[in-house]
């Protein structure tokens, strides 16, 4: 408008010098206002509001076309999408933020929010051939010890075999029992753990999820659930603790209470029990180990072998050996991990 009004050089240095003045007073305005901002905002709040509600008709007007041409050039069904969806936003979290506006940890947790939905009992549970579970015929002093000792709340109980998990011992009802016998002198000693444990046991199936799964366990208020198969055997056992791990990272829970997944062999050499996640040796190893159908150091080791490696097998990956210090027919107790650099210093959550 300027240069067809007053032409071409005489526009271009009017437009200069109506710019460079007001870009001057901008920049002036919003250093004083950051400088002294809570003394301008109390000075300026009336008028601001003021203002807001003088332009509110025609800012309202400019609002509804500005939507109405949006909704006019665009697809409805993508109109009803989320603006940001599950996918981007762990994506956006995956970004490294200016300043550290994001802790890590914030990060990991809703990321770990964003995965529970997808979380099945399977994935959460302490899987049966870890478990500590008692024999219904087991006398109330043997189970005693095995309490002290292991220093759990809750045991499974078992009739027959481990699979057939028929109730729970909780630690105040064999307390109870102990007391009351010790009370009544006359009382048989051969009392056992089946008179004492609790029946009512909550079994759910492998497959289901873990979001439905933690409110059926508040609404009954179990503290823990038999997981079971197709087939009716217990697979393993499932704790609010567990539950509740899967989202606020590793807690000191009773199962792993006093129980350190690694210890220190030698500079760069740890013994690591199979039962470690890979999640979390990644985060002590600098060599990180693919996931894939496995959870556990020992699951990565029989899918690199094909096989359950032998006792002093030596396996290999991206530089770090791994030694088989202690197996069975059926799993890998114990492994000797030889980084290529050593691990001093790296940061871990286990122990």
């Amino acid at each position: 408008l300027l240069i067809k009004t007053f032409g071409a050089k005489l526009g271009e240095q009017i437009a200069f010098l109506i710019m460079l003045p007001t870009l001057f007073m901008i920049i002036i305005i919003r250093s004083i206002f950051q400088h002294y901002a809570e003394a301008m905002a109390i000075r300026v709040a009336h008028f601001i509001r003021l203002s807001s509600y003088i332009f509110y008709p025609l800012a309202y007007c400019v609002a509804a076309i500005s939507r109405g041409a949006v909704n006019l050039s665009s697809d409805p069904k993508i109109r009803q999408r989320s603006y940001i969806t599950k996918e981007g936003l762990k994506y956006i979290l995956g970004e490294k933020t200016e300043g550290g506006d994001i802790l890590t940890t914030e990060k990991e947790m809703v990321s770990r929010v964003f995965d529970f939905s997808e979380l099945t009992a399977e994935k959460i549970m302490v899987p049966i051939s870890a478990l500590t579970a008692l024999p219904q015929q087991m006398k109330l002093d043997e189970a005693a010890r095995v309490v002290a000792a292991k220093k759990y709340m809750r045991i499974p109980v078992y009739s027959d075999t481990v699979y057939n998990i028929v109730g729970i011992l909780h630690y105040f009802d064999l307390l109870d029992a102990l007391l009351k016998r010790q009370r009544a002198p006359e009382a048989e000693n051969d009392a056992t753990v089946a008179g004492c444990m609790r029946k009512d046991v909550f079994y759910v199936p492998e497959t289901k999820k873990a979001g439905p799964l933690l409110m059926d366990m508040q609404r009954k208020r179990e503290h823990m659930a038999v997981v079971v198969d197709e087939y009716g055997g217990a697979v393993g056992i499932v704790t609010m603790e567990d539950i509740g791990e899967e989202i606020v990272g590793s807690m000191d829970e009773q199962y792993n209470k006093g129980e350190k997944l690694y210890k220190k062999a030698a500079p760069g050499r740890y013994l690591v029990n199979g039962r470690m996640k890979i999640e979390d040796l990644n985060q002590i190893l600098p060599t990180k180990l693919p996931e894939g159908n496995y959870e556990t150091l020992g699951g990565f080791l029989i899918a690199q072998a094909g096989r359950i490696p032998l006792r002093r097998e030596r396996l290999e990956f991206g530089g770090t050996i791994f030694v088989i210090e202690d197996a069975d027919q059926k799993s890998v107790r114990e492994v000797l991990v030889i980084a290529p650099q050593p691990l001093e210093g790296q940061r871990t959550p286990i122990g």
